[in-house]
């Protein structure tokens, strides 16, 4: 079972409020990190005991086996054999479906005699496809997780909840890695009540959500490496889907995206992990704004409000990263080596402010909070319960009649922004590539309803006239900075950094020119 059920029937409310737990071969988990002190109050919290609970915790020795190659892991793939003591060792495969949520993972157990696995065992299209993985590769140990859990039963309103504690180490040969967790499983129930049980949580405990597993962060581990950036995933919209479903398609995959790069900001300082985070918070935005016109939720503006806090919050650092890379790009390769030091001196300074500050927001409850209150709000189908029965049938029709009203919509405003587009000032030529950049997620949401090669060559263009503008209003937003008083030589390179992209403005109106034309003369496809 997934986070959505794209086929609920728009009009059956009372089928979203009880939706069930994940049926056979799929299981809804939450994983959170915690500190030292955070583990042990979550081990003593009293929303996560019970009385009689037995707190010996079971040693649990899991070996991760994959291809020499990594096969496996290069397509989210887990395949493990686990022994706990004397019982019969279980060998069990996840997988996380391409079409569902982050949170949502395919699983299979077999109980077998040895270590070694046995994928024989595995039918059905999962066991085909995990031989096909594999080919006439053979499966090595590539490493090992040694934990103590320590498992409690809960009932949370009408679900019922396994809570997983974990606490141990990864080994990779002679690397080895801390972890403390907390596992929340949903086993029976509604996904409303697993989701605010783990809201009510994250408000008291220092919980912060890891879409990172155990096997992902074990395979860091073994190769030396860390998480990486993950752009969007354009999954197109397909036009079966009805408005309702499309909904919670797009609501999960934004918030997926913007979960999906908190790893790499925790354990890098790759510039992308910000950029996608914002990129993912934008286009939550963008998606909210066109459902409520249809959908008079207002839960939807608040979701966009919140949306909006996080990414100026995040902002900082996303400055520092553009500015860092106009000078890297722009002057610098043509002046002497040491011409732009004091200046990028400056800059790495107040970067590495931004992103500590970055990293502590992103430690806070509210980004966390953020993603598990959206994931109810999915669950409970919240922007059903302002509507009148008529608009409850107007959820049920397909995705493609809606796309069409909203992306001609956006596809005006976008026009009208451009009028005269050379001649006007920054400000102006700022709410024009807010409006393209609008039109271009909506259209990546909806072209699956449409021809796809139409919807590409337009969403081309769109992009094309967009970046053309986030240039220009990068040079815009840098030139604060840049004018703000430094020492003599800091000074002098921010003089010549000014001036380098002034002479490079007077040709990219004439390029903007052209652009602007290629993106009116752009067909939609959408009508």
């Amino acid at each position: 079972m997934t986070d959505i059920s794209p086929e609920t029937p728009a009009g059956d409310a009372a089928a979203a409020q009880d939706e069930s737990a994940p049926s056979e071969g799929r299981e809804i988990e939450l994983k959170f990190t915690l500190g030292e002190a955070g583990f042990a109050a979550a081990l003593n919290a009293p929303l996560l005991r019970r009385d009689g609970d037995k707190d010996a915790p079971k040693k649990l020795v899991s070996v991760y086996y994959d291809t020499p190659d990594w096969d496996l892991l290069r397509q989210k793939t887990a395949l493990r054999v686990r022994r706990s003591g004397r019982t019969p060792a279980v060998m069990t495969l996840k997988w996380r479906p391409e079409a569902e949520s982050l949170f949502s993972r395919g699983e299979i157990e077999h109980r077998v005699r040895t270590l070694e696995p046995d994928i024989t065992l595995f039918e059905g299209e999962p066991g085909d496809a995990l031989r096909a993985l594999i080919g006439d590769k053979p499966l090595v140990a590539k490493y090992e997780t040694r934990i103590a859990r320590t498992t409690r039963l809960l009932s949370c309103g009408a679900a019922t909840v396994e809570a997983a504690f974990d606490e141990g180490e990864i080994v990779a040969g002679e690397k080895r890695l801390k972890l403390r967790e907390l596992e929340l499983e949903l086993k029976s129930g509604p996904e409303t009540d697993f989701y605010a049980f783990a809201s009510k949580l994250a408000s008291v405990l220092p919980l912060r959500l890891d879409a990172v597993s155990k096997a992902e962060r074990a395979s860091h581990l073994a190769l030396g490496g860390a998480p990486t950036p993950v752009k969007a995933k354009i999954a197109a919209l397909s036009g079966d889907l009805n408005l309702d479903a499309a909904i919670a398609q797009v609501i999960l995959t934004t918030r997926d995206h913007f979960l999906s790069n908190w790893a790499s900001l925790r354990e890098s300082d790759d510039p992308e992990s910000i950029h996608q985070m914002r990129v993912a918070l934008r286009r939550l935005r963008a998606a909210l704004a066109m459902f409520k016109r249809a959908v008079p939720c207002p839960e939807f503006e608040a979701f966009r409000a919140r949306a909006k806090t996080l990414a100026t919050a995040f902002g900082a650092a996303r400055d520092c990263d553009v500015l860092r890379d106009l000078v890297e790009t722009g002057p610098k390769p043509h002046f002497s080596e040491n011409a732009f030091t004091p200046l990028l001196a400056v800059l790495e300074r107040r970067r590495a402010d931004a992103y500590a500050q970055a990293r502590l927001l992103l430690e806070s409850a509210e980004p966390t909070l953020f993603a598990l209150d959206l994931g109810g709000f999915v669950a409970r189908r919240g922007w059903r319960n302002a509507l009148t029965a008529e608009g409850l049938s107007g959820l049920t029709g397909p995705v493609g009649a809606f796309a069409s009203e909203a992306l001609e919509r956006l596809h005006k405003r976008a026009l009208k922004r451009g009028r005269k587009l050379t001649s006007l000032p920054d400000e102006l030529r700022h709410e024009c590539r807010i409006a393209l950049k609008n039109l271009r997620y909506g259209a990546e949401f909806f072209s699956g309803a449409f021809d796809g090669d139409a919807a590409s060559d337009f969403i081309r263009a769109t992009a094309h006239a967009q970046n053309i503008l986030g240039a220009h209003n990068d040079v815009a937003t840098a030139e604060h900075f840049l004018s703000e008083p430094h020492d003599e030589k800091a000074t002098r390179a921010a003089g010549v950094v000014l001036g380098w992209h002034a002479r490079e403005a007077l040709t990219a109106d004439e390029h903007l020119s052209k652009t602007w034309k290629g993106f009116r003369n752009a067909k939609p496809f959408w009508t």
